[in-house]
């Protein structure tokens, strides 16, 4: 089966990132943020589901993007659960991002 370019590049140019955000790639540390969208589906990475959000971080507008996870500990989980605790939404509600690398992976804590 042959690469169908024409399509993608169709893909790439109908992409519209949201005005002035970057995607996030938070590294260890503790992150103050404000989610300013709900979750939505976002395109799958290597056949897995992904979900986004768009959090404001030191002001900027920024877009993670993580797994759809399966388990209440997953960000995932940890963002349903911050929701159902919040009027079933998420749109305003500020709290910190803990992330925490092993050497190999990071872990996300939403506290």
């Amino acid at each position: 089966m042959s690469y169908n370019y024409t399509e993608e590049q169709k893909k790439l140019e109908a992409y519209k990132p949201i005005e002035g955000s970057l995607f996030w790639k938070p590294t260890a540390g503790k992150y103050k943020v404000k989610a300013m969208t709900e979750l939505e589906e976002a395109e799958p990475y290597e056949d897995k589901p992904q979900v986004k959000i768009v959090l404001n971080i030191n002001g900027e507008d920024k877009i993670w993007t993580f797994g759809h996870g399966k388990t209440p500990a997953s960000v995932y989980g940890q963002f349903v659960r911050m929701a159902t605790e919040n009027n079933n939404t998420l749109i305003g509600k500020e709290f910190t991002v803990v992330v925490i690398n092993d050497g190999t992976k990071n872990s996300y804590t939403l506290v």
